[in-house]
């Protein structure tokens, strides 16, 4: 006899039995967040850390600036599908999984085309 798991979520501190739909329906929201919150720490650098490593701000200002025009450079020279697909995940913040359930095709796929995307755009800006 298996054992089936039980699903709680909190309403007003008092814990209330759920579906595991209805749980994961609550629980979505809160994970996307999290998970957002996740990734944007990683990929973002403070204030302090920067003051720490550079006595002059305005180098890396100018290189911010020549990066970003490049990028958009490079950014310009993709088809727009693969524009629409950098735009949705790194942009919009979508996951890979909301932008193939939006456009009809799989996860993996998804991925594969980002994960070439990303190796052209870094050929280019290394050139």
């Amino acid at each position: 006899m298996s054992k089936t798991k039980q699903y709680y979520i909190d309403l007003d501190s008092i814990p209330v039995k759920v579906t595991e739909e209805v749980y994961r329906a609550y629980k979505r929201p809160i994970w996307r967040e999290r998970k957002r919150r996740n990734v944007r720490a990683k990929y973002e650098l403070s204030l302090d850390m920067m003051r720490e490593g550079i006595a002059d701000p305005k180098p890396l200002l100018e290189n911010q600036v020549i990066d970003s025009i490049s990028l958009s450079d490079a950014l310009a020279t993709l088809s727009d599908g693969d524009r629409r697909l950098i735009e949705a995940l790194f942009y919009e913040c979508m996951t890979e999984r909301e932008y193939a359930a939006k456009t009809g095709i799989s996860q993996k796929n998804v991925n594969k085309k980002k994960q070439r995307i990303l190796a052209n755009l870094e050929k280019l800006l290394s050139s």
